[in-house]
């Protein structure tokens, strides 16, 4: 069996094929979060009558996943996320637990044979540790481990028409990351340690999209933020109002790193020599790509860094949330291939 997953620090994903030979693709979503709730028998008995999974810790239950967000309403507190800082966290038990529970729902029961796993490792430093970690959950569920990069695998997802060769921006939720490929060989990556989260925190901070919980302690209202963030009307340019300014400023701020990065990536002596003044296709991924105005934004913080010319287009993907987890998948069927030829004699 071949699988994906995208340890996410939004929403974990995975994707298989029951068979090969083009078979459909089955993709299952966990969010990346929970909550935490007192162990009381009102709690079981509801959590039980909806027939909600949950991890029990000590004294508390706790509930997460794509549950977490359903049974909200129990607590007035906001979710957890599971990554802390994009990283899986190593004095969170339950988080530990729950990244367990998560993989073993939404990754199939290994096949005979060769048996793969594609994955991401979240976050932009101490990454050999979460690595271990989610190497270790792969593995007990029967699969070999191999990890890409996100910008790797989303080139692989949508760069057919440019025969794998570009730019390859992906912007996550706690990192963004920015990558040049040639023929689908990866020449040189970085990521940058801010992503749509930072976004998100700093309109919930400038205009005070706060919940209060049962002691009236203020949380920052992340999800009320996305919500309106996400609203279909929403635009990056000619925005209107103050808070949609806002927005457009913020993510001219993101962006901006990602268009420096991308200039020094294209700077290096290597990628200079592989692509001469071959101009560079863009492709752009995450659910943050996908506001009205996201490629232009993008277009002008190029221009800014003196790099525009050296692009031939900037576009964004139609399902950005899901192109990661494609390219996984795309990359472990290679690499099954691969491994799958006879080897020639010496």
């Amino acid at each position: 069996m071949i699988t994906a997953i995208d340890f996410g620090c939004y929403a974990i994903r995975s994707a298989f094929r029951e068979k090969t030979n083009g078979a459909p693709i089955h993709m299952y979503s966990e969010k990346s979060e929970y909550i935490v709730l007192p162990d009381i028998e009102r709690h079981r008995q509801l959590l039980d009558a909806h027939e909600i999974p949950r991890a029990e810790c000590e004294d508390t239950l706790v509930v997460y996943g794509n549950q977490a967000a359903q049974m909200r309403w129990l607590s007035r507190t906001p979710s957890a996320g599971i990554f802390n800082g994009g990283l899986v966290p190593s004095d969170d038990p339950p988080a530990r637990q729950i990244l367990d529970l998560i993989c073993s729902a939404i990754l199939p029961a290994p096949g005979a044979g060769l048996n793969l796993c594609a994955f991401t490792v979240p976050g932009s430093e101490g990454q050999a540790d979460s690595r271990a970690f989610l190497s270790r959950l792969i593995r007990m569920r029967g699969y070999e481990p191999v990890a890409f990069s996100a910008a790797e695998a989303s080139m692989l997802a949508e760069g057919s028409e440019s025969s794998f060769s570009g730019v390859s921006v992906v912007i996550g939720a706690e990192t963004s990351e920015v990558s040049i490929s040639r023929l689908g060989v990866t020449l040189a990556c970085h990521v940058i340690p801010v992503g749509a989260d930072w976004i998100d925190m700093e309109l919930a901070r400038q205009f005070k999209v706060q919940v209060f919980d049962e002691t009236g302690i203020a949380w920052l209202d992340l999800e009320a933020v996305r919500d309106w963030k996400h609203n279909p009307e929403r635009t990056l340019q000619n925005a209107i109002g103050e808070r949609e300014q806002m927005l457009s400023r913020l993510y001219g701020t993101v962006l901006d790193r990602i268009a420096q990065a991308t200039q020094q990536l294209l700077n290096q002596p290597h990628v200079q020599s592989a692509i001469g003044e071959e101009r560079q296709n863009v492709i752009c991924c995450g659910g943050a790509t996908c506001l009205a105005g996201f490629a232009s934004i993008l277009t002008e913080r190029f221009v800014d860094h003196g790099i525009a010319g050296r692009m031939q287009s900037v576009r964004t993907v139609d399902h950005p949330d899901q192109t990661v987890v494609r390219g996984l998948l795309i990359a472990a069927e290679l690499e099954a291939h691969s491994r799958r030829q006879p080897r020639s004699a010496a």
